[in-house]
């Protein structure tokens, strides 16, 4: 029997794949939680297949994620964070990310537009890291 941290990570897994498929993209848990059934690093749990790529997602649940990290949606969509000197990663809720990707029908000029918009935005927060 699976302790009960497997069974729920497990069950988190089912829940990413299925809320994936209700937002209509193709979903694919890795068999036993390792990416290589899926043809990828053991580190995919699922694999989510939009118009014009595959997202490999590792799913990890907590008791409690720190509230910092967390964006609050009264007043922002989307966290952006980043360690020192590293990369910047984007965090927002589940389902407006399937949003963006399942929306992936733009017109090549609107895409062209929004990456302007991103990059834009990306630079005033490198900016602003900067300047703190």
């Amino acid at each position: 029997m699976p302790s009960r941290s497997k069974q729920k990570g497990n069950r988190f897994e089912r829940e990413v794949t299925n809320i994936a498929k209700d937002f209509g993209i193709k979903s694919k848990r890795a068999y036993a939680s390792n990416g290589l059934s899926l043809g990828h690093g053991e580190e995919v749990d699922v694999l989510l297949t939009s118009k014009n790529r595959d997202w490999r997602v590792q799913c990890k649940v907590r008791k409690s994620i720190a509230n910092w990290i967390k964006p609050n949606p009264k007043q922002v969509d989307l966290q952006v964070v980043k360690e020192d000197r590293g990369k910047i990663y984007a965090i927002l809720p589940y389902d407006d990310f399937l949003e963006l990707i399942h929306n992936e029908d733009y017109s090549d000029e609107k895409l062209e537009e929004e990456r302007e918009v991103y990059n834009e935005r990306v630079r005033d927060v490198e900016s602003a890291i900067k300047g703190i």
